[in-house]
């Protein structure tokens, strides 16, 4: 920094930085406590010492460190109050037997200046692809997706049928709030791609038609941002990822209870901010689409795997969730705060 009350300093993303990415895996390997922060973890998933991380560069909303091509950590860059879905849901599904999703492993949280969920630890294995990716090299090469599409339903439906168990019923009546929210999403789309437009009375028509029906299924917990870039396949598997929902939607709305059709209409709608795309359909977007990107992915069946996509919605980037300031040429080595073990007294 050149002025102001940093001048002088180095101000960088401190994930950037080995030791401090080493140093938050050490505190998510021992469960306890560093000011307002609390590390927990999963006492039957051990993690092993010394692996070695790796900051990936394609997240948008969030960051992710991979260490040892063994794990990855989600940091959430945009914070509020509360249990983030991406851990509360992943771990009541995993506690259902739901084999299609990434189980956690670990997780911090704060406690100051209100409790929310910092970040997630998840298996990373190799193997798999995007459905956003594994599309578009099937329109490439003139293939025919129904199969695919086919098992993608079924994993959908796996995951949502696992979510109606481990979570509350909602509320009735809401087919017309689905009803509003897709016909909402139309109008954005509509505007953003102007071939969809000849398509807009008859969706309307049908939405409108939705919000009259009977009270239907009954509201749930849902995925609440599924589309192509949230969906793996390894093998002949489907696997859904990426339960936060959209992190522009406040947390209490996304940790309620929605009509699943609201999920069809997502994986099944067009993507106004389809993942990496930035010519919509030209080299660049492409390229961007298909450049590998680390994720997390349970284990299962098909051996290992590991997921590649980017993130679709670059307009909710917010800046980094940790930085650091140091003098020119040096780093963080700790936490500002006194180490204390879970099992320690206050």
């Amino acid at each position: 920094m050149r002025e102001g009350p940093l001048a002088g300093l180095t101000v960088y993303d401190a994930l950037h930085d080995p030791r401090a990415a080493q140093l938050l895996l050490e505190r998510l390997r021992h469960p306890g406590s560093a000011g307002p922060l609390r590390f927990e973890c999963d006492p039957l998933r051990p993690v092993p010492a010394g692996l070695v991380p790796r900051l990936l560069d394609a997240e948008q909303s969030n960051s992710s460190l991979v260490y040892g091509d063994e794990f990855i950590l989600k940091l959430f860059r945009r914070i509020q109050p509360g249990v983030n879905p991406d851990l509360e849901v992943t771990g009541a599904l995993a506690r259902q037997g739901c084999g299609r999703v990434p189980a956690p492993v670990a997780w911090f949280r704060t406690t100051h200046p209100y409790g929310a969920t910092l970040g997630v630890l998840q298996p990373f294995l190799h193997g798999a692809s995007d459905g956003w990716t594994l599309a578009l090299d099937a329109l490439a090469a003139g293939d025919d997706f129904t199969a695919q599409a086919h098992e993608l339903g079924r994993a959908t439906a796996d995951v949502h049928v696992a979510l109606a168990s481990a979570f509350p019923a909602g509320a009735a009546g809401e087919n017309g709030r689905t009803a509003a929210a897709m016909t909402e999403r139309l109008t954005s789309a509509a505007h953003a791609v102007p071939a969809l437009r000849p398509f807009v009375p008859g969706l309307r028509s049908a939405f409108a038609a939705l919000a009259t029906c009977d009270a239907g299924p009954a509201a749930q917990r849902i995925h609440g941002d599924l589309h192509l870039g949230q969906v793996l396949r390894a093998g002949r598997d489907w696997f859904v990822i990426d339960f936060e929902g959209e992190p522009s939607r406040p947390l209490a709305e996304r940790r309620s209870a929605h009509s699943p059709c609201g999920t069809s209409r997502a994986c099944c709608a067009p993507s106004t901010t389809p993942p990496g795309s930035a010519a919509r359909g030209g080299p660049s977007g492409r390229a961007a689409a298909a450049r590998p990107t680390a994720r997390a992915m349970p284990p299962g069946p098909a051996g290992t795997r590991a997921r590649s996509t980017a993130c679709s919605a670059p307009t909710r980037r917010t800046g980094p969730c940790t930085r650091c300031c140091t003098r020119p040429g040096t780093a963080p080595t700790g936490f500002p705060y006194p180490w204390r073990r879970s099992n320690d007294s206050p």
